[in-house]
């Protein structure tokens, strides 16, 4: 690198840090924060359906407005620019950043979520502030669409839907505009366009996009860009080698006319003769509210009132008791791979909604679901396999990372051990999550992960498992719990615990269980089926086998932590406050840096591990010792 390029590299930065510092001072005389907007304080009052991978794409600069967390957004001020002294490390790399950007342009893509036509970043804070510095317009970027749960008293949820729908089949993605009956006209239009086969291409329609921000921008015209758009192609037609400078004329022009569209519009009790008669406009198919619902629930075999599967059954009943006659429900019982399709195609067809319960089960649900494409099957399962079958899991890892905080915290020999069967990737989620929570209070304990002679489905076994780690010096695990485990205190709907062993293996005092909340699950989930709310996971599904759907954790309520009474009160109250961090999405228990077993970097210093990595994860931590 050229000593001129660092020279005004660094120059560069004390300018931006002065506008920072001016941008950060009338922010707070106007009483806001003063630093950007992070996602996760953002969402937390809003469920999330769904995680949906986008194509990568140019988009536009003024619409990325803020970090995924609240740490990263401490370092910028509102307008991006940073807010570090120039001695700070965080300084010196952004200077690098800026030099590699005078000399050669910043060309990798960023990685950010969409929520609500803006973006959040992940991964790349630094290039968008030295790019928004310059005043470029776009910028390349991984994006990941995070869609809220819909909710027919916000408005802008409501605005959001609509576009989304429209998004399935309209030129632009992603597209703001005023009213939801625009987008309906929008695709109208677009019906009447025929397009070249370069037309067609994602990329040139994300051009003529990027083409009407930038002049909007450069006008100072503060209208949603979709409204825009719309009374473009109804004067002037699809911009075919029209140059920005003609755009930007045009669009003075229209600037009356668009602002009239752009108000409110004014709801009238007038009916218009054969209204009845008209076919049903977007805003009517998307928030027509189902009333009532009828759903299946389907059972593997062997269901009792006190194991797994009859968590499940337990939890629809809640459900049943809390929604009343909203729905209607039905259960199948004694399921395996074998008859599941056959009790499913005989049962199931008239109904809504098709919860199956099992994993093993999803080669059925699968068929029956292809042929019966206008009811909504999902399956209990940690992974989407197939883009026709919607999966239902949930954040686990959450309740098993604060179990790891008291195992960490308990044990006095900082030797810990989670015990499971010696399956492929089994649960290496949970695993890591435990592990991390050990380190987190005990930076230097010992973690093992015994599989030796524990076997699956035989949950008697883990007793083997326990022994081999109280060998090892091992005093508080993590296991399965059976009869043959005699502790004290454990709440009855507990499958797995946290408890202290003696040096023969034998338990002696609970610690902590995680558990799931399934009534207030399936309560959600059946809620979020009658406010259409499912309709996007349904609609999707054939397009796009990258979603991850109703991931839900503490922040919803449908998972639990119970701790026992040997914690020390202070030990307790850290793993509350990490709770409710984590349920406010202000702590990702997979925060880096972590190592895998081979000694790369899963999660690099200071960063988040995204969905998508955490639920198709395959790794084990590098501090992690296998006893098989």
């Amino acid at each position: 690198m050229q000593p001129n390029y660092e020279r005004e590299a660094k120059a560069t930065y004390n300018e931006a840090y002065k506008l920072a510092r001016k941008n950060y001072a009338a922010l707070q005389a106007e009483g806001k924060k003063g630093t950007l907007k992070a996602l996760s304080e953002v969402l937390e009052q809003n469920k999330i359906i769904a995680y949906v991978k986008q194509p990568i794409k140019e988009i536009p600069l003024s619409s990325v407005v803020g970090t995924y967390t609240s740490g990263r957004a401490r370092s910028f001020s509102g307008n991006f620019m940073p807010l570090h002294v120039e001695k700070s490390e965080f300084a010196s790399k952004w200077i690098s950043l800026c030099a590699a950007h005078i000399n050669e342009g910043i060309r990798d893509a960023i990685e950010v979520y969409e929520y609500m036509w803006q973006y959040y970043v992940i991964e790349g804070n630094k290039r968008v502030s030295v790019l928004k510095y310059f005043g470029a317009p776009t910028i390349r970027a991984n994006i990941t669409r995070v869609i809220p749960q819909y909710n027919d008293e916000d408005p802008n949820i409501k605005l959001y839907y609509a576009s989304l729908k429209y998004d399935k089949k309209g030129f632009f993605k992603g597209v703001k505009m005023s009213r939801a009956e625009n987008y309906d006209t929008l695709a109208e239009i677009e019906q009447g366009i025929e397009l070249s086969e370069e037309e067609e291409q994602p990329k040139h329609l994300n051009g003529i996009y990027l083409q009407f921000i930038t002049a909007l921008e450069q006008l100072e015209i503060d209208l949603p860009v979709g409204d825009v758009i719309l009374q473009y192609l109804q004067l002037y037609g699809m911009p075919r080698d029209t140059v920005l400078s003609e755009i930007k004329s045009r669009i003075l022009d229209m600037e009356p006319q668009l602002k009239l569209i752009s108000l409110p519009q004014i709801e009238t009790n007038i009916l218009l003769e054969k209204e009845q008669d008209q076919p049903a406009g977007l805003m009517q198919r998307l928030f027509n509210i189902k009333r009532t619902a009828k759903v299946m629930f389907a059972y593997e075999e062997g269901r009792t009132d006190s194991n797994w599967i009859g968590a499940h059954e337990k939890g629809r009943r809640i459900m049943q008791e809390a929604l009343a006659s909203q729905v209607e429900t039905f259960i199948l019982d004694d399921l395996n791979e074998l008859n599941c399709y056959d009790a499913l195609d005989q049962n199931a067809k008239n109904c809504d909604l098709v919860i199956v319960t099992s994993t093993r089960l999803m080669n059925a649900a699968l068929r029956f679901q292809l042929e019966n494409p206008n009811l909504l099957v999902l399956v209990y399962s940690r992974v989407r396999e197939n883009a026709n079958l919607v999966t239902y899991y949930g954040r686990y890892y959450e309740a098993v990372f604060l179990c790891g905080l008291a195992a960490g915290f308990a044990s006095k020999n900082r030797k810990v051990a989670y015990i499971t069967p010696a399956l492929k990737n089994r649960h290496t989620t949970d695993i890591n999550a435990f592990a991390l929570g050990v380190r987190t209070v005990s930076p230097f304990a010992d973690v093992y992960v015994v599989s030796k002679d524990v076997l699956p489905d035989r949950p008697d076994t883990c007793i083997s498992g326990i022994k081999h780690a109280a060998a090892l010096g091992v005093d508080v695990v993590m296991s399965p719990l059976t009869s043959d485990i005699d502790l004290k205190n454990v709440p009855k709907d507990a499958f797995s615990a946290v408890f202290s062993i003696d040096d023969t293996g034998m338990a002696e005092s609970f610690l902590a269980s995680p558990a799931w909340d399934w009534g207030r699950f399936y309560t959600e989930i059946v809620k979020s089926f009658l406010n259409n709310s499912l309709d996007y996971l349904q609609d999707i599904k054939a397009q796009d086998n990258s979603v991850t759907g109703l991931w839900w954790g503490f922040g919803t309520g449908v998972l639990k932590l119970r701790l026992g009474d040997f914690l020390d009160p202070a030990a307790e109250n850290l793993i509350h406050y990490l709770r409710s961090s984590i349920a406010l999405a202000r702590f990702n228990p997979y925060h880096g840096p972590v190592k895998d077993s081979e000694g790369d970097f899963v999660i690099s210093s200071q960063a988040d591990l995204r969905p998508y990595d955490i639920l198709n994860m395959e790794w084990i931590a590098d501090f992690i010792r296998l006893v098989r």
